[in-house]
């Protein structure tokens, strides 16, 4: 192998030739950094992109499933109340077992959300892209707090027993408000549920089916 020392610059034009070729050869480094740097930047957010819609199609299905019981529990509070309502003022002398409205929680994921947070991949994603993930989290968030509200007042629900026979009329009638309470909750949930499934679609860049039926 030959080593060649450069060319003695021996005028102005041997200079302006030798510091192009420098200068060229720093700018195709420089440019070659930035396109890998951007292929790095590229195969991140669609990384992080495709990690949300797993994740929110996860979600997706399970504020589904919740939704699709609600006509179900309305329809078992109705039949609570009815029958509470017969026994009238009177005690009864048999029991009367509480039917109690199914519970349903069901947790839902934010982890690929809040590690893209957290390791500033959203950088990497496209702003309108970013913003319509966002809200559907945000929405999904919304939903988990109202199922939580749920379980408080389902909670509440449980304090008067299990034997409505046991009742005094006085607490017969709190247990009725209590119940019609509950359900005007299940519309709520209901509403709220809606708006999460259209903010996810809009999310996925899919349509939105009707809620309460299969994703």
């Amino acid at each position: 192998m030959e080593f060649h020392l450069p060319e003695p610059i021996r005028n102005l034009k041997d200079f302006f030739y030798h510091l192009g070729i420098v200068t060229l050869g720093i700018l195709m480094a420089l440019g070659l950094e930035q396109i890998v740097e951007a292929h790095h930047r590229t195969k991140i957010g669609q990384s992080s992109m495709e990690s949300f819609r797993r994740e929110l199609r996860d979600n997706r299905e399970r504020v589904t499933e919740i939704l699709a019981t609600l006509p179900k529990s309305r329809a078992q509070i109705e039949r609570e109340i009815a029958r509470v309502a017969a026994l009238g003022d009177a005690a009864s002398k048999t029991p009367v077992p509480i039917d109690y409205p199914d519970l349903h929680l069901l947790l839902m994921s934010s982890a690929a959300w809040d590690t893209a947070i957290a390791t500033q991949a959203l950088f990497y994603i496209p702003t309108e892209d970013a913003k319509h993930f966002s809200r559907a989290y945000g929405a999904f968030e919304v939903f988990m707090n109202e199922e939580r509200t749920g379980v408080a007042a389902w909670q509440d629900l449980r304090r008067f027993g299990d034997d409505a026979g046991m009742l005094t009329a006085s607490q017969r009638r709190d247990f009725i408000e209590q119940l019609h309470r509950y359900e005007s909750y299940t519309y709520v949930v209901e509403m709220i549920g809606k708006g999460t499934l259209a903010d996810c679609d809009r999310a996925l860049g899919t349509s939105a089916p009707p809620a309460g039926g299969t994703s």
